[in-house]
């Protein structure tokens, strides 16, 4: 933790307060556009995390949609995108493990990928012919690492090796996505980082916003072998994803991540051959859910239903 100590806190508690709302609060648009789901149900992840899901729409595509950190059903701004998505496709949604209605504790996109998956199964078992899985934020590392690790060719990490993960999707969007792990070069991911690294700032993260934390799967930032058994990160991720079709959505102006992210994963997953990845480099757009907006949501359709097609 010693970049987080000599960093400059000390613009005021009143900052300090303004950007931890804006950091764990995605509600920023108002309710029109929301959507009544037509199911809820619980689904069982592989090991057992009881998984809150919806779902909406119709079509024999489904989508599934996978929040970012501290969204979910009760945020504003991903609730909105459930009813852009409800016009195109059948929209399966879920709270990821430690959000929401879910049990378990959120491990930063690393089991996460057992919550993807259960809601790919239960796609499938409503009929879905295709099934793509679209993520914002930390919900696309979350899709990115299920899309890999649901290959047999990828090599797992050992804090990968005994995860089940069985359900492939065919096609896979990510929005607003990190390229690494542990990236403290923007003042929001700083202060998520300081957040989830001491006691109290888990216990803000509880009691306020209702994320609760599970750091016990990963390994010491300071161990020796931490590159070796981290979980896979996204841009390793992407490199074995093809030939299934994949979009990276990103904002010029994403304050969390910045360009050279997008431009990573896009460059791994073009590695050695995949003319299937594509880069939208958004002008003006900001970050994740909160930037998405509808016309957006309907060109994603549209390169969904093209690419799905060919699939």
């Amino acid at each position: 933790m010693r970049e987080i100590r000599n960093r400059d806190f000390s613009g005021g508690s009143a900052s300090v307060k303004v950007e931890l709302y804006a950091l764990v609060n995605t509600a920023t648009h108002p309710r029109a556009g929301w959507s009544i789901p037509s199911e809820t149900t619980t689904l069982i992840a592989a090991d057992g995390v009881e998984i809150h899901a919806t779902a909406r729409g119709t079509g024999d595509i489904a989508v599934v949609v996978v929040h970012g950190f501290s969204g979910g059903h009760r945020h504003g701004s991903h609730a909105r995108l459930l009813g852009w998505f409800e016009k195109h496709f059948t929209v399966i949604a879920i709270d990821q493990r430690g959000h929401g209605s879910s049990s378990g504790g959120c491990t930063l996109s690393h089991l996460e990928v057992l919550d993807v998956d259960a809601a790919v199964a239960w796609a499938r078992s409503r009929g879905a012919t295709r099934v793509v899985t679209v993520g914002f934020s930390m919900g696309c590392a979350s899709v990115l690492r299920h899309a890999s690790l649901v290959n047999p060719i990828t090599t797992r990490s050992p804090s990968d090796v005994d995860l089940d993960v069985r359900h492939a999707p065919d096609a896979v969007v990510g929005v607003g996505g990190a390229a690494r792990w542990y990236f403290r070069g923007s003042r929001p991911m700083l202060l998520l980082h300081y957040l989830v690294s001491f006691s109290f700032g888990r216990s803000i993260l509880k009691n306020r916003y209702g994320v609760r934390l599970d750091m016990s799967t990963w390994p010491a930032e300071n161990a020796p072998d931490r590159m070796r058994i981290q979980p896979l990160d996204p841009t390793g991720a992407v490199a074995a994803l093809a030939p299934t079709p994949l979009l990276i959505v990103h904002g010029s102006k994403d304050n969390y991540f910045p360009a050279d992210h997008a431009h990573t994963l896009i460059a791994s997953a073009q590695q050695p051959s995949n003319s299937r990845a594509q880069l939208w480099f958004e002008q003006g757009m900001g970050h994740a859910e909160s930037a998405t907006t509808q016309p957006l949501v309907d060109r994603i359709a549209q390169w969904i239903n093209t690419e799905v097609a060919n699939a």
